[in-house]
């Protein structure tokens, strides 16, 4: 990752996918709810509580998906549900022979629950969120939170990335922002913000 002197008004996006920064985030602890770090490993340990945990269990909001034919009369039958972070499978009852089953699932693991930003692999709110005038801002480590500061803070934004790479330049978090982070009305008020979350 490149990084910007503090008084330097220009930017250089390398180019950077949000995928490359998921290696690791910062979250609030299941059990006190202080700051835990997830590692690389994606071993959960919390810095307050010292609560250590392996990934496995699902905190976050999610879905179970059921598409199947009916065991007994081979009807469709088309079901989800909340999911509840642990048992993989749906039951379900046939609506055209009345047969209830259970059936396993498909889980969609959603990265927002109850209007936090979560990680993904325990699906725990991130340390290092707030909101900003009707949207959310976020960022899953330390490392991310000062990308986007240098980024935000830029006066002159360069893409960075080679012209032929087109497939790079569509999937580059720069490309992907939201529109109240490139706004320079918000410059200020943004880098203010980030400030009080660097502090956090």
């Amino acid at each position: 990752m490149q990084h910007m002197q503090p008084d330097n008004p220009r930017f250089a996006d390398p180019g950077l996918a949000l995928s490359d920064l998921a290696t690791h985030f910062v979250v609030h602890c299941p059990k006190c709810a202080q700051r835990a770090l997830i590692g690389r490993d994606q071993r959960l340990t919390c810095t307050a509580c010292f609560h250590v945990e392996q990934p496995g269990h699902w905190y976050g909001s999610s879905t179970a998906y059921v598409s199947v034919k009916c065991r007994e009369c081979h009807a469709p039958i088309r079901h989800s549900a909340p999911w509840d972070g642990v048992w993989k499978k749906l039951g379900t009852r046939c609506l055209a022979c009345g047969d209830n089953c259970e059936y396993e699932a498909s889980i969609t693991k959603h990265a927002l629950h109850e209007g936090q930003m979560t990680d993904p692999v325990f699906g725990l709110p991130l340390w290092l969120q707030k909101e900003f005038r009707g949207d959310l801002f976020w960022a899953y480590h330390h490392e991310h939170l000062e990308w986007l500061r240098q980024y935000i803070g830029a006066q002159l934004r360069e893409r960075g990335i080679t012209p032929r790479n087109t497939i790079r330049k569509s999937s580059a978090m720069v490309s992907r922002l939201p529109a109240f982070m490139t706004k320079a009305g918000n410059r200020a008020a943004l880098l203010k913000l980030i400030g009080q979350l660097q502090e956090k």
